[in-house]
């Protein structure tokens, strides 16, 4: 049983050789309020439908654009580095024209991208045309945008300007990204595209009321509602219980021989000589392992302080604020985010706690969007890092308030779950392995394996337990996780697609795997028995058909 709806109407990118605009409904221009009812006290003196170049200090950012740009290029640039390194190493003038050669690069591609630049408002409409070489027309309706999202790096804060984002249901490609504006105009243009949802939400309304006050949009609510906000403290547990710092040092394993000598060098500069530390001839094996261990804790000791100040700089200053249904997130040290999210873009809420979350009683919480094709999906999400559990079930409640993820009984999945990862995957390892390593002449190792044989079934054990699922009439809840705990919720009839799997092995025992798609990913329940698997499915689908809800 495969089951797939579409419900997205994709905005598209129009490539016309005559610009032309989307107009606004007359219908809805009729009931816009005096102070947004048109656009012009959006658009500078040079007149309405006129292009228009935003302010020079967009210069340093397409600079910081470009620099980023070779920074995520850092893997494939590793080997032509690799090969040169010895020559920059004896030559420092190679390096130094390397570098001054890379530098005017990055000024000239700013500045040819801020030249070529140039953005447009018209009824209800936003035109972007940029590219240097590969030249690019966006025309966004603003009927179209899904979500707003203000972005203020460290050096536009002097002369407050901001970065307007304006993002579809679409891929990256249909995003518009105004980079220099101030931010008062910011705040208007972001103020009218609220209103102009307003109107697209009220005039889709059947026109069968006898009131004809309602088909007027409300006025829209000045004040913001505080949820929840992060202390320095808040985000000093968030580091320490969420450290990412091993992808930096699994994206830097090419340079560990280099990083080593440096290391080796200066520590023997300073009178310390880890060679002789650790030499069983010249110390006792008991004294080596507490050299280890020590040596151990303040490399973890400073990961972790590398990744607390990674969380600082990402959250300081964070709010969740909500304003009618729009929820906004504000937080950033150097480079200020504010994020805006409409409730009925929200596609499920997840709630994750690792092991050290479990132990510190903290909550990460998410509310999550729709994916698509972003380029940046992470920052998509509106995350809460580390709430208490109290705080996480008011959020959760403030999105959902008739959920019951807090009282609900979980269904766990069937123990074949179990045997099925034990004699397919573990089994064969468990006997390949040790195997191998005794006819080698190694029985250490082969006793040694037994370690991470008897680790991995006890995740698969973990993976078990932590499985469950249930429902109601309005929402479905997975648990999963290992030593930790995931939770997800969200509401039926956000279903994109549902699939049904049984295999040849899992119809005698009458059990089936289903997964739930929605626009924000795919959530897998496996080994489910066939009546419930059903019924999750088959209520879902008819939650979906019956609901009058936008899905977004």
């Amino acid at each position: 049983m495969h089951c797939k709806m579409n419900n997205s109407n994709e905005p598209g990118v129009a490539i016309p050789s005559e610009p032309r605009t989307e107009q606004m409904p007359e219908e809805m221009s009729e009931h816009l309020p005096e102070k947004v009812s048109g656009i012009s006290e959006l658009e500078h003196a040079d007149g309405q439908g006129q292009w228009q170049r935003v302010s020079p200090i967009a210069i340093l950012y397409f600079a910081v654009a470009v620099l980023r740009f070779f920074i995520g290029q850092f893997v494939y640039l590793i080997p032509p580095f690799i090969l040169l390194f010895n020559r920059i190493k004896d030559n420092p003038g190679f390096a130094a024209g390397l570098l001054s050669g890379l530098l005017l690069l990055i000024v000239v591609s700013a500045i040819l991208k801020f030249y070529y630049f140039q953005y447009r408002l018209s009824a209800g409409t936003v035109e972007i045309r940029s590219g240097v070489i590969s030249k690019k027309y966006l025309n966004l309706p603003f009927n179209r945008i899904q979500n707003i999202k203000l972005e203020q790096p460290i050096f536009y804060r002097p002369a407050d300007y901001v970065c307007l984002q304006l993002d579809t249901a679409g891929s990256v490609q249909q995003e518009a990204r105004l980079v220099a504006l101030s931010r008062p105009f910011a705040e208007t243009l972001k103020k009218h595209i609220l209103v102009v949802h307003e109107l697209t939400a009220t005039v889709a309304k059947p026109a069968d009321s006898d009131n004809s006050d309602d088909t007027k949009p409300a006025v829209v609510a000045e004040t913001e509602q505080l949820l929840n906000q992060r202390s320095v403290r808040d985000l000093i547990i968030h580091g320490i219980s969420n450290n990412r710092i091993w992808l930096f040092l699994g994206l830097a394993a090419p340079f560990y021989n280099q990083l080593a000598d440096q290391i080796l060098g200066f520590l023997l500069q300073v009178g310390i000589d880890l060679p002789a530390l650790f030499d069983p001839a010249q110390q006792s094996w008991m004294v080596i392992g507490l050299y280890a261990l020590s040596l151990t804790m303040f490399i973890m000791l400073l990961l972790t302080l590398f990744s607390v100040f990674g969380s600082v700089l990402s959250f300081y200053g964070y709010t969740l604020h909500k304003k009618q249904d729009n929820y906004i997130r504000r937080s950033g040290l150097l480079t200020r985010h504010e994020v805006s999210m409409r409730l009925s873009r929200l596609q499920r809420v997840a709630m994750k706690r690792d092991w050290l979350d479990m132990l510190l009683g903290r909550v990460n919480l998410s509310f999550e969007q729709i994916n698509g094709q972003q380029q940046f999906a992470t920052e998509q999400k509106i995350m809460v890092p580390s709430v208490t559990p109290g705080e996480a079930s008011a959020l959760l409640s403030n999105a959902y308030p008739d959920n019951q993820l807090s009282s609900i009984d979980f269904n766990s999945i069937s123990r074949r779950f179990i045997w099925r990862n034990v004699v397919l995957f573990w089994l064969p390892a468990a006997i390949i392995g040790p195997v191998s390593l005794w006819l080698q002449q190694q029985p250490q190792l082969a006793a040694l394996s037994v370690i991470p044989l008897a680790f991995w079934a006890l995740l698969i054990v973990m993976r078990w337990y932590r499985y469950g699922y249930a429902q109601d009439d309005t929402y479905y809840y997975l648990r999963r996780g290992y030593f930790g705990v995931d939770y997800y919720c969200f509401a039926k009839y956000k279903l994109q697609q549902v699939q049904y799997k049984q295999s040849w092995l899992m119809r005698r025992p009458g059990l089936c795997t289903i997964k739930l798609i929605t626009a924000s990913g795919a959530l897998e329940i496996p080994f489910v028995k066939e009546a419930d698997g059903r019924a999750l499915l088959e209520q879902g689908l008819l939650q979906m058909q019956r609901s009058k809800k936008a899905w977004m």
